[in-house]
């Protein structure tokens, strides 16, 4: 009986440190968009994205459905609802495909003077724009290759005193990151598109993108790794804070 007792003890320790775990992956999660056959925004925030000319849904995704992009005019529009002013954020998508042009966007919110970017870089890094546009974000050398055409999940996640670029693999589940060690301000993110940057002309990114995800915290590497392998918890989905306040306290 004694050791009965003892087995259901650890069963019970190990089920609940797993619920534990499910709850705070999903931890600041203010934009979620599947993108399994339509672009509603499962956060519950209610920032739903439509598609426009050459973007269409497809079946062929990392996780069930995604959105295939042309290339030459096909892109994402978020809700002009959704905006998010902070000091720390993670911005994460599934990514099969390449650039146009340099500067190819994949998640991009443009305004002025905040604005932020990730996408294809000139030399084929996954890096980002905050800062006011400043070149030590969008010129920084150091962060890792986006691999041309094959499945990768790519994140960038901002912090007062650095920025990570993460990269995973999808082919033989590596996770490559770089750290951009500079002094971050507090930013606003709103006009958000996925798929295109707005700011220079035909900056289309051409190929697949699925699962976009937008974090109001730091998201360890750890955390993106469970990302990239098993996505937010199941009983995540759908039953998400419904709106900032109540992410936030208020």
């Amino acid at each position: 009986m004694k050791y009965r007792i003892i087995v259901v003890i650890v069963i019970a320790i190990f089920f609940g440190s797993m619920s534990v775990f499910a709850a705070g992956l999903s931890d600041g999660l203010v934009g979620y968009w599947p993108l399994d056959g339509n672009g509603k925004d499962e956060s519950g925030n209610g920032h739903d994205a439509e598609l426009e000319q050459g973007a269409k849904f497809t079946d062929k995704g990392w996780m069930n459905g995604a959105v295939e992009f042309d290339g030459a005019g096909g892109h994402a529009v978020v809700d002009a609802g959704f905006q998010l002013t902070t000091i720390a954020v993670t911005v994460v998508a599934r990514i099969n495909g390449w650039k146009t042009i340099d500067w190819s966007g994949i998640v991009v919110g443009r305004s002025d003077p905040s604005s932020f970017w990730l996408g294809v870089a000139a030399n084929n890094t996954l890096t980002y724009v905050w800062n006011d546009n400043s070149a030590a974000t969008w010129n920084w050398q150091g962060a890792p290759a986006i691999p041309q055409d094959k499945w990768a999940l790519v994140a960038i996640a901002i912090e007062e005193d650095k920025a990570t670029s993460y990269i995973y693999h999808k082919d033989d589940g590596r996770l490559d990151s770089a750290e951009n060690k500079i002094a971050h301000i507090e930013q606003t993110i709103k006009n958000l598109k996925f798929g295109w940057d707005e700011c220079c002309g035909a900056r289309y990114f051409k190929g697949i993108i699925d699962e976009v995800m937008i974090f109001e915290r730091t998201l360890s590497a750890g955390e993106i790794e469970d990302l990239a392998v098993g996505g937010l918890p199941v009983e995540s989905k759908g039953k998400l804070a419904t709106t900032w306040g109540a992410l936030k306290g208020k």
